[in-house]
């Protein structure tokens, strides 16, 4: 995919954004219809075919779902000790989240205590710089895999992505994707720091690169974490190709339900369990919130939310 391409792909989806309308986040779109990229881009020879892609590992969330299936039940910090970690995949288990998601040296603990549970290992790689080599990256992936994890969260080059080096990006991201051996790979992107046209084109070369997922943030980094803006550009980019994570700072069950609107198909997050207890076990309270945010009570039953939702 060549810089022509990138560039007139990322203006068509930035202008498809500003025609969606509004939310009540605040001019954020609802779901819309997926974003499909015009099958010969202007000009040039493309690295790979735009109309082409490579088959993704996953497909955006369907609508009817538990907010159980969206929560990647989330413990990044240094300090996290065995118990905590035990602790994390005791409630992985009970609530029936779609993953845990911890650093690489839990990965094994994780692996034997969900054994059989239907919750998946997520793990990260080259986190949370991302500014790595390549090869290490791939390392590290490979060596996750070996461990029992089921997903890795890889951080993009973020110095690269800000070059928009696209070559780079895709080799690393492409490396990622050979050492994960099918596994699925989310790819950070660290929204926070980056112009709406540059998420569009590092979401595109992301795709293109066979990544299951794209992610907003690491948590980690001082621009930020996700932003129901950042999800919606990114959601029309890969349109149902490929999954949308959103990832830091989504601390209660308006943030949650503003970025699965928004077109999340995964939260990164510590709170799944409130956001359980809050809007319901089953489907049918979160199709209900979504179609009619003023239905839930103004104040979270948990007593972690505020305000109207």
């Amino acid at each position: 995919m060549n810089q022509r391409e990138l560039d007139q792909i990322a203006t068509l989806v930035v202008q498809k954004l500003h025609a969606s309308g509004t939310s009540r986040a605040g001019n954020v779109p609802r779901r819309t219809e997926a974003f499909s990229p015009p099958s010969n881009p202007v000009g040039g020879t493309p690295r790979a075919q735009v109309d082409a892609p490579v088959a993704p590992k996953t497909a955006a969330a369907p609508r009817s779902r538990r907010v159980a299936d969206f929560v990647d039940h989330t413990l990044l910090k240094a300090e996290a000790t065995r118990e905590e970690i035990e602790k994390l995949c005791a409630e992985a288990r009970q609530y029936e989240f779609a993953a845990v998601c911890v650093n690489g040296c839990w990965v094994k603990t994780c692996a034997d205590l969900l054994s059989g549970s239907g919750v998946k290992v997520a793990t990260v790689v080259g986190f949370p710089l991302g500014a790595m080599t390549s090869a290490a990256k791939a390392f590290e992936a490979g060596e996750l895999v070996k461990l029992g994890a089921d997903e890795l969260d890889m951080v993009a080059p973020i110095g690269h992505i800000h070059d928009q080096d696209w070559d780079y990006v895709q080799d690393d991201i492409e490396a990622v994707v050979s050492a994960a051996q099918g596994r699925t790979v989310k790819v950070i992107l660290e929204t926070g720091t980056l112009e709406p046209l540059v998420v569009v084109k590092a979401s595109a070369i992301a795709m293109e690169a066979g990544a299951g997922y794209v992610k907003t943030s690491t948590g980690f980094h001082p621009s930020g974490g996700a932003t129901p803006e950042a999800v919606a550009l990114m959601r029309l980019a890969v349109g149902d190709r490929l999954g949308v994570k959103a990832a830091g700072g989504v601390r209660d069950c308006a943030g949650a339900l503003n970025m699965i609107a928004a077109g999340a198909s995964r939260i990164g997050t510590s709170n799944g369990v409130n956001f359980v207890e809050c809007i319901g076990a089953g489907p049918a309270p979160l199709e209900q919130l979504l179609a009619n945010p003023d239905a839930h009570d103004h104040v979270c039953k948990t007593g972690t939310c505020g305000g109207v939702y």
